[in-house]
């Protein structure tokens, strides 16, 4: 139950096997989680870990589950433990009453973050819970009343307390009927328990309210080499401004006009061109997709992949792919506008589903525009600068 695996990969996350561990590497930081570990060598174990996560230069939290084995092993390794907290369970409640949850609000959010700032430490910091929203998508809860918060993950059959911010809210936690949440595309109906880690104050109003201890979690800590990353490589645009903000610009500078049957959909700019991709097979789409990937990497940059109407993603072209997470979208579309572009939207591509061609301008069309002629024929037209 504690080491049940994620059904995909959270956000901008890499998730890597070496027998009974399973590393989930961040590009800001490693997590190490496993189920019964071998009677053999733990040292050596414990040392391939070390060393993939030296690789990718990010701290690693190993959380260890009442194993005074696996605990010295990792003191000789070079590790350092947090205080150890209780594990607590009980049956899930009975209490129906609606709970004020927040959606895509995204204020809400920014305020959770602040009550979680102040308080801890947490299973799940909410920033990396938030991180985390498209992976946790409908299995996920955040509860905000007043100044008390609680963030929850559906975990196998298990809803489990990623965090909360004052020990007042610990009861009505307890006494929840997680399984009767009314929500879009659905409710929790398979869960049968709660689980929470808590000390001190938490831990006794968890225990006032019928949870009890079945361990105890100890998460020992190793840093990075060197300075690690502050960001993951890959974020999704989950619910702030930002989307907002980038595809109000566009509108407003390509004089985007989406239509099914009026083309071209932008006023495209000087200095672009356009081609037709939408009878090209499956080969030579992904050249496609290799030479503007090949491009925008180059720009050296953070970039935007934007699906209308979808949650879209910034990202980092020079840490996807490879050993990081996949590159994010696509270059031509699947039933939506498609679109690559820099914050300040001088370069980019924009996929046309309807027309069924891909337009790019900028920097991004001197670097890459022979190469596309090369694969794709003549654009079907081009805008001069």
């Amino acid at each position: 139950m504690l080491n049940d695996l994620p059904r995909l990969p959270p956000v901008g996350a890499v998730i890597e096997r070496d027998g009974p561990i399973v590393r989930t590497h961040y590009g800001t930081h490693g997590e190490v989680s496993h189920g019964p570990l071998p009677d053999g060598d733990l040292d050596a174990l414990v040392a391939r870990q070390v060393e993939a996560f030296a690789r990718r230069n990010e701290p690693v939290v190993w959380p260890v589950y009442g194993d005074p084995r696996l605990a010295e092993a990792l003191l000789a390794a070079g590790f350092t433990p947090d205080p150890e907290r209780s594990v607590l369970v009980c049956p899930i409640g009975t209490d129906t009453t609606a709970l004020p949850r927040i959606g895509d609000h995204w204020p809400g959010h920014q305020r959770i973050a602040e009550l979680a700032a102040r308080t801890g430490p947490h299973r799940r910091p909410y920033t990396e819970f938030l991180a985390d929203s498209a992976h946790l998508g409908q299995s996920s809860e955040v509860v905000l009343d007043g100044d008390r918060a609680a963030w929850l993950e559906e975990i196998g059959d298990v809803m489990v307390v990623g965090g909360v911010t004052d020990p007042g809210f610990a009861a009505t936690l307890a006494g929840h009927d997680w399984r009767a949440m009314p929500r879009v595309g659905g409710s929790h109906p398979g869960v049968r328990s709660l689980l929470a880690e808590a000390d001190g104050d938490l831990r006794e109003a968890f225990e006032a309210a019928g949870m009890r201890e079945t361990t105890t979690v100890t998460r020992y800590r190793l840093p990075s080499p060197g300075e690690p990353a502050r960001t993951r490589p890959v974020r999704r645009l989950f619910a702030e401004p930002e989307q907002d903000e980038i595809w109000a610009r566009f509108y407003e500078e390509f004089a985007f006009r989406p239509d099914m049957r009026a083309f071209p959909g932008i006023t495209e700019p000087a200095g672009s061109a356009t081609w037709h991709v939408g009878e090209l097979d499956d080969t030579r789409l992904d050249a496609l997709s290799d030479i503007v990937h090949k491009g925008l990497r180059a720009v050296g940059e953070e970039l935007y992949w934007l699906d209308w109407h979808h949650a879209g993603y910034r990202f980092d072209p020079a840490r996807v792919d490879g050993a990081g997470p996949r590159w994010p979208g696509a270059v031509f579309p699947d039933g939506d506008y498609h679109l690559y572009l820099t914050h300040d939207l001088r370069l980019g591509t924009f996929g046309h589903p309807w027309e069924e061609t891909v337009c790019v301008w900028g920097e991004l069309l001197t670097r890459i525009d022979a190469e596309l002629t090369a694969a794709l024929g003549e654009p079907l037209r081009r805008s001069e600068a």
